[in-house]
């Protein structure tokens, strides 16, 4: 299959094949550590981290990879649920 290149990098591109695309459903070998400050780290044969966090109205996640990257999701008084990706 194609690579295809990520309009955010400056790599010649993603390898696609049957792991990848089962990793995207889901079906990855990972660990997973539920930590004693009440957060959750989890870590693929890749080495990649996704440290999840929860902070009053908010859940932050990271993923640390090739690339770093920030989700927070806020959960709003009025009932409705902001995301930003940073």
């Amino acid at each position: 299959m194609k690579e295809f290149i990520d309009k955010t990098t400056t790599q010649s591109g993603t390898k696609i094949d049957r792991a990848a695309m089962m990793a995207v459903q889901g079906f990855e070998a990972k660990t997973t550590i539920m930590k004693s400050d009440g957060s959750i780290e989890e870590a693929n044969s890749a080495g990649e981290k996704l440290t999840t966090k929860f902070e009053g109205n908010k859940v932050i996640e990271t993923f640390v990879g090739v690339k770093t990257i920030t989700k927070t999701t806020t959960f709003n008084a009025d009932g409705s649920i902001s995301e930003v990706l940073s």
